[in-house]
């Protein structure tokens, strides 16, 4: 198996060529050059990023890869079989998503989020040999069993019960100054904080 830099392996680059991606990769600009070379998918111009994702991670991954310096398994996710299921199933599809936002918002008013502080592993080596050569402190917003880090980070969020999550500290949304006096690293980061909250919640 190649690697093309440290970003990614040469399989999971022939498959993104192929419009088969990572989650985080779907996006708008994506998915309309995608419409243009297939224009059979032309009526779905219309349709959210929001549920070509939802479609995706319920119809499931195509194929995983490895990413990252890590190696990291990566599921990656055919926009092909998404948007035939939008097409073969779209009315059915655009009920549950609909299902889902509410069930969304609903839980958001109602369930109770906090700032939260863990302790991670930093793993190095190779695939074969990887090796623990350090820690991280993250900070960021907690919601459902995973942190949604704010602070500088390795990843964008983090599960919680995860092996390599060593510490937790939890702190209510208002009690930001107890954060930061016990850790002074993350003062100066309230308007980042409100930031992540819209990113969730809007």
């Amino acid at each position: 198996m190649g690697y093309i830099g440290t970003k990614r392996s040469e399989r999971s680059q022939d498959a993104i060529e192929d419009y088969e991606v990572p989650l985080n990769h779907f996006n708008k600009d994506l998915i309309q050059v995608f419409i243009d070379e297939k224009e059979v998918y032309d009526t779905l111009r219309t349709k959210t990023v929001r549920l070509w994702k939802f479609v995706a991670t319920r119809a499931g991954a195509t194929s995983w890869h490895h990413t990252g310096t890590y190696f990291n398994k990566t599921d990656h996710y055919s926009l092909e079989k998404v948007a035939d299921e939008l097409l073969l199933n779209g009315n059915e599809w655009e009920e549950q998503f609909k299902a889902y936002v509410k069930e969304e918002q609903e839980t958001a008013t109602s369930e109770p989020v906090f700032l939260s502080v863990i302790k991670v592993q930093i793993w190095g080596g190779s695939m074969k040999r990887p090796k623990l050569i350090g820690h991280e402190l993250v900070m960021g917003v907690e919601k459902e069993g995973w942190l949604h880090a704010v602070s500088k980070a390795t990843q964008l969020k983090y599960k919680l019960s995860a092996n390599k999550v060593e510490m937790q500290k939890h702190f209510s949304l208002d009690d930001y100054s107890a954060l930061t006096k016990d850790f002074p690293e993350f003062k100066a980061q309230k308007r980042a904080i409100n930031k992540k909250m819209k990113e969730m919640y809007n």
